[in-house]
């Protein structure tokens, strides 16, 4: 007979299920967390990347200078379009000419 594993249900009772069930369905390898650049993100998370604060983030987007998402009533951002739009250039190109100076 196959191990049986007993899982708490509080106010329940109890969940019986054969080992290979839970080996298969209850028991995934995590996978750290990346990057990658479909990824969302906040403008804290912005200026981590890219060193511009997150406040000149929020203010791109309110004024519709730079692509975003709304969930709900957060803003977030996807790497990948943000690196390709034209404030963001503007900005790493105009903070590059300040520090030749």
């Amino acid at each position: 007979m196959s191990e049986r594993i007993l899982i708490p249900l509080p106010g329940l009772g109890t969940l019986e299920l054969p080992r290979e069930v839970f080996d298969q369905h209850l028991l995934k390898p995590q996978t750290p967390v990346s990057t990658s650049p479909s990824e969302l993100l906040d403008a804290d998370q912005l200026e981590e990347h890219t060193g511009i604060p997150a406040g000149w983030w929020m203010t791109q987007a309110r004024e519709r200078r730079l692509p975003f998402r709304k969930l709900g009533r957060y803003v977030r951002f996807e790497l990948s379009e943000i690196m390709s739009c034209d404030a963001y250039r503007r900005r790493t190109v105009g903070n590059s000419d300040e520090m030749s100076r």
